[in-house]
């Protein structure tokens, strides 16, 4: 699996994981955006359908319709329902290897001291697995390989 850590340096998440999916999603890459609350939920659905008012990003929130056939499923569950091969994590949530997915894309806010926190957390979990992570930080156009 890819392990890839995204760093919005302050930038709104709202903003930062639409265009993420939507790069995923021009790929064809099936998604799982797993969150930790159902208020995080509800907001990023809501992102996902406003954030670009000229494209459409087919998506549902886990329990909305039938959950294996959506190419962007959020949830608050573990396990991969959609047969995803990318899972967008965050609210420190994260995957298990054996899930099914390709690639992780983890994101946090560094300037947030407890997501920070989480994050470096989860980058030695990785690395004690013998993944090395790749890091990423928001920029005003994209993202920046960093690191």
């Amino acid at each position: 699996m890819e392990v890839h850590f995204r760093n919005l340096a302050s930038k709104p998440l709202e903003r930062w994981l639409p265009t993420l999916a939507a790069e995923f999603h021009g790929q064809g890459l099936r998604q799982l955006i797993r969150v930790g609350s159902e208020a995080r939920l509800r907001a990023l659905d809501q992102a996902l359908w406003t954030f670009d008012p000229g494209s459409f990003l087919p998506h549902a929130a886990a329990g909305d319709g039938v959950d294996a056939s959506q190419s962007i499923l959020l949830t608050l569950e573990a396990g991969n329902p959609n047969a995803a091969a990318v899972i967008l994590a965050v609210d420190d949530c994260s995957a298990m290897s054996d899930e099914g997915f390709q690639r992780l894309d983890y994101l946090f806010d560094r300037n947030d001291t407890a997501g920070r926190d989480a994050a470096r957390i989860r980058w030695r979990e990785w690395r004690d697995r013998g993944i090395e992570p790749i890091y990423w930080e928001a920029e005003a156009q994209g993202w920046r390989r960093a690191g």
